[in-house]
C-alpha cells in the first residue's frame, strides 16, 4: 500500500466517524461524503460515471455476485463468451451462472506461441444468443492485453453486453471506461497500491436493472444495492487515496517508467541460456509480466531459490487455470511470473537476473 493510503485507512479509523450511512447525525454524514467522493475519484481514474461504481470485499466475491444475477437474466440457448487467457475470477463466475440456468459457457482460445488472443477467435463465437462476453484487459500470468475494441463492437452489434477483468491491467495503463464502452470493468485496489478490496464500473442503467441478492432495506437503484451490509469505510478511504495518487502519478508516466525498468527483465530473461519465456516475446501488446522456466528446475523451486535470494515471485498457474492448461504446463507446474510495478527499479531488475542466470547454469 501507499503510504497515501495507509494514512487514510489510518485516519478513518480515529476520526470518529466510522459509523454507517444514511443517518442524520455528523459520523453518518461524513460516511455519505465518503462514498460519494470516493465514487468520484474512482470515476474519474478510470473516465467512468460515479453513479456506476461499487465498492466490495474483492474482484472475485464481486463477480460471484455479479454473475448470479445476470443468472438469472439468461436462459437455456443464451451464450456467454469468455477466454482460456483469463483468470479463472473470469471463468468460473461465468460458469456457474451458465450451469444454474441452461445457457452456455464457450471459452475462445488464445495462441500458445506468441501468448496473443486474437480478437477474431473471440469474434467467431459471438453470435446472435451471445448476451454477455467477459474478457481480460490483460493476463495476470503471461501479460498479454488484448485489443479489446473490435471484441466490445462486436459484442455490441448482437446486442450483448462486455464484462472486463482490468484488475492486471489498471496498474500498469490508463483505463477509459467511455471510450472503452464496455458495460462493467472489475478490478482490485491493491493491484493499485490500496488495500484488498474490490472495484466494479457498471453502467448504470444495467447496475439498477440486475435482479442483484440483497436484503429488503437496501435501496432498488445505485450502487448500494449493490453494496451488501455494511460498507468497510476505513478501506475505501485507502480506496480513493490510492485512485488519488495514480490520478497525481498520471498512469501515463506510470506506463512509461515501469516499460523502462521492465524491457531490460524481457530482454535479460530471453538471452539467458537456459531459460523460456512464455507467451510474447516484445514489448508490444503487454503489461510489465513475464512468465518464463528454467530448464531442469520446476517452477516451485525457482521460486524458492529466488526468495532465498530475497526476490519475490509466483510460480503455478497464478489462477490462470485455462491458460496453463492450454500451455500444456499442468503436470509440469505451471510458470514462474516476475512483474514490474511503480516500486520497482532496475536494481531488482538485475539483482533477478543474476540469480535466475546463477541457477540456470546449473541445470
Amino acid at each position: 500500500m501507499v503510504d497515501v493510503a495507509i494514512k487514510a485507512m489510518s485516519d478513518w479509523a480515529g476520526s470518529g466517524s466510522n459509523a454507517n450511512s444514511g443517518g442524520t447525525f455528523s459520523a453518518a454524514n461524513d460516511c455519505d461524503e465518503l462514498l460519494s467522493r470516493a465514487r468520484g475519484t474512482i470515476g474519474q481514474l478510470f473516465n467512468a460515471d460515479p453513479a456506476g461504481i461499487c465498492f466490495g470485499a474483492n474482484m472475485t466475491t464481486m463477480t460471484l455476485a455479479f454473475t448470479r444475477a445476470v443468472a438469472k437474466t439468461l436462459k437455456p440457448g443464451d451464450r456467454v463468451v469468455g477466454t482460456r487467457l483469463d483468470h479463472d475470477a473470469n471463468v468460473t463466475p461465468w460458469r456457474l451462472a451458465c450451469e444454474a440456468s441452461g445457457a452456455e459457457h464457450v471459452p475462445a482460445p488464445f495462441n500458445v506461441t506468441t501468448g496473443e488472443l486474437e480478437p477474431s477467435a473471440v469474434i467467431d463465437l459471438i453470435n446472435e444468443r451471445t448476451k454477455w462476453v467477459a474478457i481480460t484487459g490483460a493476463s495476470n500470468l503471461l501479460g498479454t492485453t488484448p485489443n479489446l475494441d473490435p471484441i466490445i463492437r462486436a459484442a455490441h452489434d448482437v446486442g450483448a453486453r462486455v464484462f472486463v477483468d482490468a484488475v492486471h491491467l489498471a496498474v500498469h495503463q490508463p483505463i477509459d471506461v467511455a471510450s472503452l464502452g464496455c458495460d462493467v470493468l472489475a478490478c482490485s485496489p491493491y493491484k493499485w497500491y490500496g488495500p484488498h478490496a474490490g472495484v466494479l464500473s457498471v453502467e448504470p442503467n444495467l447496475l439498477n436493472d440486475l435482479p442483484v441478492a440483497k436484503v429488503r432495506p437496501a435501496n432498488n437503484i445505485g450502487p448500494s444495492r449493490f453494496e451488501t451490509g455494511t460498507p468497510n469505510f476505513e478501506g475505501i478511504s485507502a480506496v480513493e487515496a490510492a485512485a488519488r495518487f495514480l490520478i497525481e502519478e498520471d498512469m501515463t508516466r506510470v506506463m512509461q517508467h515501469e516499460s523502462s525498468v521492465f524491457d531490460p527483465l524481457l530482454s535479460g530473461l530471453l538471452e539467458t541460456s537456459g531459460v523460456k519465456v512464455w507467451g510474447r516475446q516484445t514489448m508490444d501488446g503487454r503489461a510489465p509480466t513475464v512468465a518464463f522456466t528454467i530448464d531442469g528446475f520446476t517452477p516451485s523451486r525457482v521460486a524458492q531459490a529466488l526468495a532465498a535470494d530475497r526476490i519475490a515471485v509466483w510460480a503455478g498457474h497464478s489462477y490462470a487455470v485455462e491458460a496453463v492448461e492450454q500451455l500444456n504446463l499442468s503436470k509440469s507446474g505451471g510458470v514462474v511470473r516476475a512483474g514490474v510495478v511503480r516500486y520497482v527499479n532496475d536494481d531488482d531488475v538485475s539483482r533477478l537476473l543474476n540469480s535466475v542466470r546463477t541457477l540456470a547454469s546449473h541445470r
